[in-house]
């Protein structure tokens, strides 16, 4: 009797070692997978904020002036007003000369008002782009991206095709996310918006074109 309690134990006290070996190793992976895809969310935000900043500038090179810092140097209101005057070929109210954050909520309110009447605007205003956060930016350079530049192209969706339907930049480059991240648990992109937030979308297209960096389908059951 004695000997098969003293197996049982032993039995038990390995089995235990063994499922808290395998709970380690699983913390261990979901560890390395969150720091993983912090770091290509980092990646991924210094390169649309270096992409956004030459696009910027590209256009605004036609006034003589120019943005070094995204985040900053939209903040007052002047070269974002200066960059819709030029892409739209409207004027738009003048912005007021002023230093103090209200002159500058002022300026880029003025500016957001003018979008408005072009494009639609989700939860961004103009304390986010003077206080300089950096997703609501990048969103809102994306959006005049969208409507004043790729909206106005038009392409063929396959260009092998003698009857391939004809579809705006836009259009076509939401069909080719869809096909991309077709499959993917989590992932529905129907806009350019409100289909990104949770994050799942970008990941999803990194790893459709990089599936070694990281484990999508472990990361996304830690998020659930």
């Amino acid at each position: 009797m004695l000997i098969w309690i003293s197996i049982m134990t032993s039995y038990s006290r390995d089995n235990s070692t063994l499922i808290l070996n395998i709970m380690t190793q699983r913390h261990d992976v979901q560890k390395y997978e969150a720091g993983r895809i912090k770091v290509l969310q980092e990646e991924r935000l210094h390169i649309q904020k270096k992409t956004f900043t030459k696009w910027i500038n590209s256009i605004l090179q036609k006034a003589r002036m120019e943005v070094v810092d995204l985040f900053e140097d939209l903040a007052d209101g002047k070269k974002l007003h200066k960059l819709l005057e030029i892409i739209t070929g409207e004027k738009l109210p003048k912005p007021n000369k002023g230093s103090l954050r209200l002159h500058k909520l002022e300026n880029v309110n003025k500016s957001l008002a003018f979008l408005h009447t072009k494009v639609r605007l989700e939860s961004i205003g103009a304390e986010d782009i003077v206080d300089g956060i950096p997703t609501l930016v990048l969103g809102l350079i994306w959006t005049i991206i969208l409507r004043f530049q790729i909206q106005e192209i038009e392409i063929d969706v396959d260009e092998e095709s003698e009857s391939s339907e004809k579809k705006s930049a836009k259009d076509a480059l939401l069909l080719w996310v869809q096909r991309k991240t077709h499959g993917y648990s989590g992932v529905n992109i129907n806009d350019f918006s409100g289909s990104w937030r949770s994050g799942l979308g970008f990941n999803a297209l990194i790893h459709a074109h990089r599936p070694e960096l990281f484990d999508y389908k472990n990361w996304h059951q830690t998020r659930t």
